[in-house]
């Protein structure tokens, strides 16, 4: 049996045969790893500890560049207030304080839709406020991005008990953007109201009513009351902005040139009477003395004395142009305006040459206008084609079909207003389209980008209010009369689009019995509107089938007359007229009615007229 080579305890203790460099190498190797993970264990909790206080630091002095950028925007320094942002991102780009601020900012200086993406990430942050939701929800109406407009105000609007008077502003102006006036005036009358109101809420919410009422309503007059008590406090942090709406306001009130066969512009037309005290004069003086007047202001008071004195109107103007020719982009603006509105196209384009144009959207646009006023449309077209503005692409193509129409183009007038129709993404560049054909004589392509508007937003009253207009003027008394139809099923208290449905059935019509329905109402809105037109057109039509013809005569009697009319007042009253013998009278009605846009039924009505 083999021997066991192990020692037992009483044989003594074992020997170490490693020879002793072997020995020293093992012990500074067990040395060196117990030095590294000693090292490693001390890198480490230093690590953990100056981490989070290195993070706290860059934490706070973002906050602290937010606070001074915000205090920049305040002032309007955008050049300050973007590099403070810019410095606060690189320090701490996952705050959300950051965020938040670069979207104020790049709303305040108009980047709408750089704005809205910067709002998006505060929202899936989940951390919106109140006063965020506010500013998220003005953006996107600034944006025309309603839908998301929509889902804030409604947030904001659930807070019933804590509602301020922001939020009905703000939800005024959305039911504004989708047509609904009814709604429009509501939140208006509840924002001026509220004692708790500020000068901005008021002015805003004055100028809100007086956009959906009608000049001889008392909210109208109300609203054009608040705005007056603004402007004459010059202490009022607001009298400056509610002295430069009167003077807009009085600056358009006399229509434009007759330019739409030759002109490109987006303007509309006139504006509804002010019901003020507050004489141009009296304006004019004030935005003159305000202490916070800029060029733009003392533009403005010029253009105001120029209207109330016509014969130094032209010596005014040119003193503006030499004075002002060198301002800054809102008063170029403004003087382009001033200039555009009295055909002065040549010293507009002088003024705005195209380097400058260049700079700003509606210097672009109004370049673009006096081009087209000026018969210059081939340059109008290569500048679109070219794309030396990054012009809207709805904008580009409407400018651009106006512009081949008048070279000739027949299939690329009608190719780029289909194309204008596509980029229209929601009902309120639908409007746009629709508006701007209009007056460019494209009567169907108004037709179908109405049609569409009322699509996309079926609730807009605006869109069924702008389609009937044009399907009158296309003649369609029966698809005018079912959209009518429709107005008064969705606004049973508009009472506009309820006489003009009753008159186009009327028109229609052969039946006694629908005469003498159509006699009882035009009569009760007679008598609680003496001055509407179309009351008493309905009035007139009826009594004349009902063969009334003295009672017919005497709706016409008493009230003056001028020619300016709609054609179907007219064309019903030279019916009677000519029914009642007085044929000459009727036959000069006739005659001023040849060229205008009158419905099939309406021009039947004149036919007796021309054939005698």
């Amino acid at each position: 049996m083999a021997r066991s080579t192990r020692r037992s305890p009483a044989e003594g203790p074992d020997l170490d045969l490693t020879p002793p460099e072997e020995r020293r190498a093992k012990i500074i190797r067990r040395r060196i790893v117990v030095a590294g993970i000693f090292t490693g264990l001390l890198l480490l909790l230093c690590w953990c500890g100056t981490r989070p206080a290195s993070h706290a630091i860059k934490a706070w002095h973002a906050r602290r560049l937010v606070r001074e950028a915000s205090g920049a925007i305040e002032k309007s320094d955008w050049k300050e207030a973007s590099a403070k942002f810019q410095d606060a991102y690189q320090l701490n780009p996952g705050e959300v304080n950051v965020w938040r601020a670069i979207a104020r900012l790049l709303w305040r200086t108009g980047q709408n839709q750089a704005s809205l993406e910067w709002w998006g990430k505060v929202e899936q942050a989940g951390q919106l406020t109140v006063q965020d939701r506010r500013d998220y929800a003005a953006c996107a109406l600034a944006g025309s991005e309603l839908t998301r407009a929509q889902s804030q105000i409604d947030s904001l609007l659930a807070r019933s008990a804590s509602r301020e008077p922001a939020d009905n502003l703000l939800a005024g102006q959305l039911a504004a953007r989708t047509g609904d006036g009814a709604l429009t005036l509501d939140y208006a009358q509840r924002t001026l109201s509220d004692s708790r109101a500020n000068p901005n809420e008021i002015l805003s919410g004055a100028i809100l009513a007086i956009s959906v009422t009608a000049p001889d309503s008392p909210p109208y007059g109300d609203a054009w009351k608040h705005i007056e008590s603004l402007a004459r406090d010059p202490v009022n942090p607001m009298s400056l902005d509610a002295l430069t709406f009167f003077a807009l306001h009085q600056a358009t009130r006399t229509p434009a040139a007759e330019l739409e066969k030759t002109t490109l512009s987006l303007a509309g037309g006139t504006a509804a009477p002010i019901q003020t005290t507050l004489s141009p004069a009296e304006v004019a003086k004030r935005l003159e003395s305000h202490p916070k007047a800029r060029p733009v202001h003392q533009l403005l008071a010029m253009e105001l004395r120029a209207r109330q004195d016509s014969s130094r109107g032209n010596q005014l103007l040119d003193e503006a142009v030499q004075r002002f020719r060198g301002g800054d982009d809102e008063t170029l603006v403004a003087l382009g305006s001033w200039l555009y509105r009295q055909g002065r196209f040549d010293t507009l384009l002088s003024i705005v040459p195209l380097d400058r144009a260049l700079h700003r959207r509606d210097l672009y646009l109004q370049h673009l206008d006096a081009l087209g006023a000026l018969g210059r449309f081939s340059e109008v077209s290569d500048l679109l084609s070219k794309d030396r503005f990054n012009l809207d692409e709805v904008s580009k193509h409407m400018y651009l079909a106006a512009a081949k129409k008048q070279l000739g183009e027949t299939a690329a007038t009608i190719n780029e207003w289909q194309r204008a129709l596509q980029a229209a993404g929601d009902s309120e560049k639908c409007i746009m389209v629709g508006a701007f054909a209009e007056r460019a004589g494209a009567t169907e392509i108004a037709n179908s980008a109405y049609a569409r508007a009322i699509l996309i937003a079926p609730k807009m009253q605006a869109g069924y209010a702008a389609q009937l207009r044009v399907l009158e003027q296309l003649g369609r008394t029966a698809e005018a009369r079912s959209i009518a139809a429709r107005m008064i099923e969705l606004w049973p208290s508009d009472n506009a689009a309820h006489l003009e449905e009753v008159y186009l059935g009327l028109l229609q019509s052969s039946s006694q019995m629908d005469a003498e329905r159509a006699e009882r109402e035009a009569e009760i809105a007679v008598l609680a509107r003496p001055g509407d037109w179309n009351a008493r057109k309905i009035l007139g039509l009826a009594r004349l089938k009902l063969g009334k013809l003295p009672q017919a005569l005497e709706v016409f009697r008493h009230v003056r007359v001028s020619g300016n009319e709609p054609p179907g007042v007219l064309a019903v009253r030279a019916a009677i007229l000519f029914a009642s013998g007085y044929k000459n009278e009727a036959g000069g009605d006739a005659k001023n009615l040849a060229a205008e846009h009158l419905l099939p039924e309406e021009r039947a009505l004149l036919s007796n007229l021309t054939a005698d």
